[in-house]
């Protein structure tokens, strides 16, 4: 379960060798969505994790993911050094079975680093960063031997993967800028080699105000039960997801 209560009841459970893509526009919270979700995996289950960040350090996404965990302000917290340190001890103590990576940037490179340390949660943000060192006749045809490469994995390893990913800038152009799969159509093979696709819609990042902070979470794409929407209050300031 993922700890987000409306989305645990829709999805109802996630099983081994599971493709999870949360697809979003910039600046939508996707990356803060998917740290709630890994400290809930953590907390229950603490199996061994992979996080690739290439978009921050991991020093940073340590930071990122300890203050969400202690339930501050990321910008307060970052200003002060005292407790910078101590937030991070606080999460250090918590002796989570995590690998926080910023440099796997071919899929080879993430195929050792979950054999090496026997992951069974691996998270990449965001997916079009990540590249296969194996020539190939053009960029997409590159991406989607990485997302060939990635199902193989899921299945052979009976791993859960949740993929971050950009979304077209299309939607923004639509009377309602809610994503669709079309979205996704310029990402190679992500809709099929996905089991579940989850986008996220906050109206209030079109309005340009904080006064509606419901996030909307539509699962497009659901191999095992049913698509839906579900909603979640999002806090910006501490970066956290309420249950509705």
């Amino acid at each position: 379960m993922l700890g987000l209560k409306p989305l645990d009841k829709a999805l109802n459970g996630i099983n081994e060798s599971t493709i999870i893509t949360i697809g979003a526009r910039p600046g939508m919270g996707k990356s803060n969505f998917m740290n709630n979700i890994l400290l809930n995996l953590m907390d229950h289950y603490n199996v061994p994790t992979l996080y690739v960040n290439l978009e921050m350090s991991k020093e940073k996404s340590a930071l990122r993911l300890a203050t969400l965990s202690k339930g501050e302000k990321f910008s307060e917290i970052q200003k002060n050094e005292n407790l910078m340190k101590e937030t991070m001890s606080e999460l250090t103590k918590k002796n989570y079975n995590l690998y926080l990576s910023d440099d796997c940037f071919t899929v080879e490179e993430l195929e050792q680093l979950i054999n090496e340390n026997g992951i069974k949660f691996v998270i990449i943000d965001y997916i079009q960063l990540l590249k296969s060192s194996q020539k190939s006749p053009s960029s997409i045809d590159n991406y989607n031997e990485v997302l060939d490469k990635i199902r193989a994995l899921a299945n052979q390893k009976k791993l859960i993967v949740f993929l971050l990913s950009q979304i077209s800038r299309n939607v923004e152009h639509r009377e309602n800028s809610r994503p669709l799969l079309m979205d996704l159509k310029n990402s190679g093979n992500l809709e099929n080699n996905s089991d579940i696709v989850l986008f996220l819609y906050r109206k209030s990042y079109y309005l340009r105000e904080n006064k509606n902070n419901i996030l909307e979470i539509i699962i497009a794409k659901n191999r095992y039960g049913y698509t839906d929407t579900v909603y979640l209050d999002y806090d910006p300031q501490k970066e956290n997801f309420i249950n509705y």
